[in-house]
C-alpha cells in the first residue's frame, strides 16, 4: 500500500475539502482525488462521502484514517529514533562477559554507559565463554568479551583479540606457602587451589608446565564463576586462586593479599578477545562497547608493564 495516498487521505480530513487539501499537499484538486480514488479502489471500499459539501468520511473511511494516523506517528517516532541511534544517545546493548573480564570490565563500563549514554538500555550475562558463545549464535547477546582460546575455534564469528594479561597463584597476606624456598606443585597441592572456568587449551598448559598433577581434576578443589566469591574465600582461608593477576591487583597493592612466587613462564597468561556474529553491523551502542574495551584493557596492560 502507497503510504502517500494514506498521507493524501489524512489531508482531506484535515483540511475539510479536497480543494484545501489539494493545495496543503501541492497537487491540483484533480491530482488529489485521483489518488483517493486509487485508493479506495485498492481497498475496494468508499471512503468519503461525495454529496456532502465538506468532505465526510464513510465508516470504512474512519477506520483507514485511524489506521493512517497510527501509520504516520510511527513513521514519525521511526525517523526520530534513527536520528537518536545515528548519534548514539538511544538504543540497547546485550553483552556477555567471560568471569575475568567481567571482573576488570564491567564496573568501569557501566559507570561510563551510565554518564555518556544514559539512554542507552544495557543488559549483561556472565558466564564461561563456550556458554556465551551460544547465546551469541542465538541472538541473545550482541557481543562477547571473552576467553580468546575458545572464540578463535570459532569460524562463525568475528573475533578482535584483546592481549595477554599475566596469570599466576595468589593468597591471603601470611599465607604460609609465602614462607618456603621453593614453590612446586606439590607445595600448591597441599591448599586448596580456587579458579573459574577454564578453557581446554589453559588446561593443557598447566599440563605442560606442572605436569600431570596440574590436571584440573587434580588440581583445582573449588570451581566457581563468581570471582568476588572466590576473592573472598581466599582472603578468609588457606586457599591459592589462580586466575590473571590484574583480577587481585587492588588487594595485592594494599597488602591484603600476595602473588606466589614461582619461576616467569610466557605462557602463564590468560588471552581475552571480543567477538560478535560474522558480517554483524556496529551500532553506536556496539561501538561504545568496542572503543571503550580497547582502550580499557591498553589501560589493564601498561598497569602490569609498570608493576
Amino acid at each position: 500500500m502507497d503510504t502517500q495516498k494514506l498521507l493524501h487521505l489524512l489531508a482531506v480530513v484535515e483540511h475539510g475539502t479536497f480543494s484545501d487539501a489539494a493545495r496543503a499537499v501541492h497537487l491540483t484538486q484533480p491530482a488529489l482525488s485521483r489518488s483517493i480514488r486509487a485508493l479506495e479502489d485498492e481497498l475496494r471500499a468508499p471512503l468519503f462521502d461525495r454529496g456532502a459539501r465538506r468532505a465526510r468520511l464513510t465508516v470504512f473511511g474512519e477506520l483507514v484514517a485511524e489506521r493512517a494516523r497510527r501509520m504516520r506517528l510511527e513513521e514519525t517516532q521511526l525517523r526520530r529514533d534513527l536520528d537518536l541511534l545515528r548519534g548514539g544517545e538511544e538504543g540497547s546493548l546485550a553483552i556477555g562477559v567471560a568471569p575475568a573480564p567481567a571482573t576488570l570490565l564491567l564496573t568501569p563500563f557501566l559507570i561510563h554507559m551510565a554518564q555518556t549514554r544514559p539512554r542507552i538500555k544495557v543488559r549483561t550475562e556472565t558466564g564461561a565463554t563456550s556458554a556465551l558463545l551460544e547465546q551469541l549464535r542465538n541472538e541473545s547477546i550482541d557481543a562477547i568479551v571473552g576467553d580468546a582460546y575458545v572464540l578463535r575455534a570459532a569460524d562463525d564469528i568475528d573475533m578482535e583479540p584483546l592481549g595477554e594479561l599475566p596469570a599466576g597463584l595468589v593468597c591471603r597476606a601470611g599465607h604460609p606457602i609465602l614462607s618456603k624456598r621453593r614453590v612446586d606443585i606439590d607445595a600448591i597441592r597441599a591448599y586448596p587451589v580456587a579458579t573459574t572456568t577454564l578453557s581446554s587449551t589453559v588446561t593443557r598448559q598447566l599440563a605442560e608446565l606442572w605436569g600431570p598433577e596440574a590436571a584440573p581434576d587434580k588440581l583445582f578443589s573449588l570451581h566457581c564463576d563468581n570471582l568476588d566469591m572466590l576473592r573472598s574465600v581466599t582472603l578468609a582461608t588457606d586457599t591459592l586462586l589462580f586466575g590473571v593477576l590484574p583480577i587481585t591487583r587492588q588487594e595485592r597493592a594494599s597488602g591484603l593479599m600476595a602473588e606466589v612466587p614461582m619461576p616467569p613462564d610466557p605462557r602463564r597468561c590468560g588471552r581475552y578477545g571480543i567477538a560478535r556474529m560474522s558480517a554483524r553491523t556496529l551500532s553506536p551502542a556496539l561501538e561504545a562497547l568496542y572503543s571503550f574495551t580497547r582502550a580499557h584493557w591498553r589501560e589493564l596492560a601498561s598497569e602490569q608493564v609498570r608493576t
